[in-house]
C-alpha cells in the first residue's frame, strides 16, 4: 500500500480589515508578503495579546466600545510593525 501524504492548510488564519489609510494606489502589487523572524513575531504575538486585553474591558455593548479596533501600522522605508488603539471608520 502506497503512502499517502497529508494534507496540511496553505495558510495559518486571517481576518477582515475595515479600512487601510492613506488610500492604497491601484498601482500597488495585490499583496505584500512579509517576513519577519521569530524572536519578532513572538514580539508581534505579544504586542497583540496587550491590546486585545485592553480592547476586551471595554464595554462591547456600547457605541464606543462597538468601534474600539486594533491599528497594524507598518512602516515600509524603515521595516517597522506598531501596534496602537484605533477606531473603526462610521459607515459613510
Amino acid at each position: 500500500m502506497a503512502k499517502q501524504e497529508i494534507r496540511t492548510k496553505a495558510t495559518f488564519g486571517g481576518c477582515n480589515i475595515d479600512h487601510i489609510r492613506p488610500q492604497v494606489p491601484e498601482v500597488t502589487p495585490k499583496a505584500l508578503n512579509i517576513t519577519i523572524s521569530f524572536e519578532d513575531a513572538m514580539r508581534l504575538h505579544l504586542s497583540l495579546g496587550q491590546i486585545l486585553g485592553k480592547l476586551n474591558s471595554y464595554n462591547r455593548s456600547t457605541k464606543a466600545g462597538k468601534a474600539s479596533a486594533v491599528n497594524v501600522c507598518l512602516y515600509p522605508h524603515v521595516k517597522r510593525i506598531t501596534v496602537n488603539e484605533g477606531k473603526l471608520r462610521e459607515d459613510i
